[in-house]
């Protein structure tokens, strides 16, 4: 029983982590280097993890304070942030990352139950640092990286539509897939959603698979002539690009509440350990998917993979991906659409234009924004290096040392600078150089 829930446990956190993003990996580490990527990845993977780490801190601090809970409840509309408790048991989005809980909560004694009715979110160990600006920077943040994550649906589905089915360009494909998508985002039960929320996890996991397959067969073809070790001029891209891939703080609080009383003290060690796997598997594939293909390696992996003369895995593998992308852009819009109704209900009279016309803004502006940005990695890091920064790491060393203030060690206060510093260096540098690649 126990290690089937730790089982749950390390499945939940390992399938929250893997999206659609790793199959731009392959380009990244084209542009930094294998050398200078493995060690960016590995570095961004111990200062994500020791964030996400002060922020269970944080909320175990909330939880034990009375006053700071009360201040909760009455500075919260509605017990916490819309955006992060919008979405449903069944299905829950991960800053672009979906997955289906396996269970672990029906598991549990009422009493446990009824300590996750009201769980802590980020926005409420935001609010508690840092007042009513926190929690209106962690909304703001986690509706600008849902919609740049849509929008990267969008970029991801067009390009494989147009590469293997002639005649029509990714501007049109577009406009031919806008329309239908506006009416999923109609559909008022999230829980009607989880089964393409699995079936995109499974989907991803074929798609990393057979990747796999092909780069291990195109090894002795690959060429060493244009291959980088390091690369400074690709650094900033990098590390946009590894902050998209693992920025996880936007939901890991929701996780480790997920996982019953008895098992919570596992949660932390469970989470270490997987994510060191997670990011075994980012540098192998992006190391394998680089060293196959060069410089010939495109912003995402899919469109390098040849066609078969037998059973086409690679057309099967983007068949898959742009069916469940395309139903997991709804999941991720929910959140965005059901904090913008609550905003502007007071607008107009009938709640329900007011709910057609946001879905109607939120839809054109993601397909304006993939007309204006069409490049997959370009978008990856303008994510990571805009709103994934702030949720990644300057939010949580900010509110970790304003919370523990006065019993901060000298080594946590260093922790907590390198988190703000990185994380404010990291955003200017990596924007900066987002936007150079998108305008250039």
């Amino acid at each position: 029983m126990i290690e089937s829930e730790r089982l749950r446990i390390v499945a939940n956190i390992f399938i929250s982590f893997i999206g659609a993003g790793v199959l731009g990996l392959p380009y990244a580490f084209k542009e930094a280097g294998l050398m200078e990527g493995s060690l960016i990845m590995a570095s961004v993977c111990y200062l994500s993890v020791t964030a996400m780490l002060l922020l269970m801190d944080c909320r175990a601090k909330i939880q034990q304070s009375p006053t700071i809970l009360a201040s909760l409840k009455n500075g919260s509309t509605g017990g916490g942030s819309s955006v992060e408790s919008t979405v449903g048991k069944k299905a829950r989005y991960a800053n672009g990352k979906e997955y289906v809980e396996l269970g672990m909560q029906e598991e549990d004694p009422p009493a446990n139950r009824a300590v996750s009715r009201k769980p802590i979110t980020y926005s409420d160990v935001a609010f508690a640092a840092l007042g009513r600006f926190g929690r209106i920077t962690v909304d703001a943040s986690l509706l600008v990286t849902q919609v740049g994550f849509c929008c990267a649906y969008l970029i991801f589905i067009t390009e494989n539509l147009a590469s293997f089915i002639d005649g029509l360009s990714q501007s049109q494909w577009l406009l031919i897939i806008l329309p239908p998508l506006f009416l999923l985002t109609l559909v008022p039960d999230l829980g009607k959603m989880a089964i393409f929320s699995l079936f995109a996890q499974v989907s991803n996991l074929f798609a990393f698979a057979v990747v796999f397959w092909f780069d291990f067969e195109h090894f002795h073809l690959a060429s060493n002539e244009h291959r980088k070790e390091f690369s400074i001029q690709g650094f900033p891209f990098f590390f946009s690009v590894a902050i998209y891939c693992f920025e996880g703080a936007g939901m890991i609080l929701s996780l480790e509440q997920s996982v019953s009383e008895k098992m919570r003290h596992t949660f932390r060690t469970s989470f270490v350990w997987t994510i060191i796997g997670v990011t075994s598997l980012y540098i192998t594939f992006g190391v394998s998917g680089y060293l196959s293909y060069g410089s010939e390696t495109k912003d995402i992996i899919t469109l390098n993979l040849p066609p078969g003369s037998g059973i086409d895995f690679a057309m099967m593998v983007k068949c898959c991906l742009c069916f469940s992308l395309f139903f997991t852009y709804p999941i991720m819009m929910f959140p965005v659409n059901a904090l913008l109704e609550e905003r502007c209900q007071h607008l107009l009279t009938s709640k329900l234009i007011t709910a057609t016309l946001i879905r109607v803004f939120l839809v054109s502006s993601t397909g304006f924004i993939v007309i204006v940005v069409p490049r997959f990695a370009d978008l990856m890091a303008l994510v990571g290096a805009s709103c994934c920064t702030v949720l990644a790491f300057i939010l949580p060393g900010t509110c970790h040392m304003i919370m523990f203030a006065g019993s901060l060690s000298k080594r946590d206060y260093i922790m907590d600078y390198v988190l703000i510093v990185t994380g404010v260096i990291g955003a200017i540098i990596g924007t900066l150089d987002a936007l150079a690649n998108i305008t250039s």
